[in-house]
Order: structure tokens, then C-alpha cells, then sequence
């Protein structure tokens, strides 16, 4: 009975290593090709499989590619607006004080006018129309109106030479003293420049003889400009 159960036993064992070589037989033919018959759960195909005809190891390259196109965008031109003009305003500077230095101020002097070597000083009144041609007036002491007689009053067609004429001024008839008078033509007229001065009794000019010119001409009496009568006066400086 014993003998019976000890050959069930190795009966047994000998199956159960049976199957444990055939297992691992079975494990090691998937190990080493997934795709063997015995593998319930084979891996699936990867891309790089071979197709006929082509190299192992062709690579697609695809054709027609498209390459996009870029379309530029419109973009808006910005607007300039001009910035406000500022208006300038003036800012009032305070005055910087400064030293002011007082500076005298002085009067100025008269320009000193030398005196004049002549006692007396022709006086131009008038000239006008008459029947001949004279140079007339007075001589006075001043300018106050105080006539002055015996004072010898020269003639020339030339200042200080030439043909020289005195007359003495005194009383003539009807005319205050003082008057003389130099009748260069009774009747008619003498166009011409003359000159009169007031001379001493040796004949030396005490009036310039210059500044006692006359012009006589030949006008109408309605013309304003006609010099026939001249009348020149000389007052003592």
C-alpha cells in the first residue's frame, strides 16, 4: 500500500517538472521572438517595417510641400496731432538794487564870447523903393533911443577901401540928430553893393565894415524885392 502511494507521488512530480520545463521553454521563445506562434499577446508591428524594394532603411520624403505664404497686414498710419502751443508769458524780474552813485551835476558855463573889437554895431531896418538911390539911418548912444550927433559915418563901393566918403550925422532938416545920409544917385537907379561904417576922425573903422552891406537893384515900386532907399542904423556897444 505504501509502495503504491510512493509511485503516485513521483508520478506526480515528475509531471509537475515536465511542465515547468516546457513553461519556461515557452518563456524563454517569447523572450526571444515576441512574434513566435506561442505568444498570446503579440506586440504590434512598428513603422520601420521593410517594404519590398525599397532600402531597409528608406525614410518618406514628402512631396509638393506647401509653404505658406505671408500676407503682410495693413496697418494704420498713425495720426499726428500737434501738442497745444504754450502761450510765453512774461515773468516780471524784480529789480536787482543797485548802488546809485549821486553824481553833481553842474550848470554849464556860457560859451564866452569874445569881446568886439568895434564900439558900435550896424543895424539893418529896411529897404525900399524910391525916387533915387540912397543908404540912410541914425546913430545912437545905445539901444535905448538916444541919438548920438557928430559921429562920422564912411562910404565905400568897397569895405574899408576904395573911394571913401564921410558925413558927419547931425540936424538935418526935418530929421532927428544923429541922421546921416550918403546920396549915391539923386535920381533913378544905382544897382550895386555899397558898404557903410561908423569910422573915428583918422579914418579907422569902429564899426565892422563888413557886416554893413547893402544891395541895390533896379526893381519897380510894386516889387516887393526893390532896394533903392536903404536904411541902416549904428548903435554904440
Amino acid at each position: 500500500m505504501n509502495d503504491i502511494q510512493q509511485e503516485g507521488f513521483q508520478i506526480g512530480t515528475l509531471i509537475v517538472a515536465v511542465v515547468t520545463v516546457i513553461v519556461v521553454l515557452c518563456y524563454g521563445l517569447i523572450f526571444l521572438n515576441p512574434q513566435v506562434a506561442l505568444n498570446p499577446f503579440k506586440p504590434r508591428p512598428t513603422a520601420t517595417a521593410t517594404v519590398a524594394g525599397l532600402p531597409p532603411t528608406w525614410t518618406p520624403t514628402p512631396t509638393n510641400t506647401r509653404t505658406p505664404t505671408f500676407t503682410p497686414t495693413r496697418t494704420s498710419t498713425p495720426t499726428f496731432t500737434p501738442l497745444p502751443t504754450a502761450t510765453p508769458t512774461d515773468t516780471p524780474i524784480p529789480p536787482t538794487a543797485t548802488a546809485t552813485r549821486r553824481v553833481p551835476t553842474r550848470t554849464p558855463r556860457p560859451p564866452t564870447v569874445a569881446p568886439s573889437p568895434y564900439t558900435y554895431r550896424p543895424v539893418f531896418q529896411k529897404c525900399e523903393h524910391s525916387g533915387g538911390t540912397f543908404i540912410e539911418g541914425t546913430v545912437w548912444r545905445s539901444s535905448a533911443g538916444d541919438p548920438e550927433p557928430g559921429v562920422r559915418v564912411a562910404f565905400s563901393a568897397s569895405p574899408g577901401g576904395g573911394d571913401v566918403y564921410y558925413v558927419t550925422s547931425g540936424s538935418w532938416s526935418g530929421k532927428s540928430p544923429g541922421y546921416y545920409v550918403h546920396v549915391i544917385k539923386p535920381n533913378g537907379a544905382s544897382p550895386g553893393t555899397f558898404h557903410v561904417w561908423v569910422a573915428d576922425g583918422s579914418g579907422n573903422p569902429l564899426s565892422d565894415p563888413h557886416a554893413g552891406r547893402v544891395t541895390t537893384n533896379s526893381l519897380g515900386e510894386n516889387d516887393p524885392a526893390s532896394c533903392w532907399l536903404a536904411v541902416v542904423d549904428f548903435v554904440r556897444r
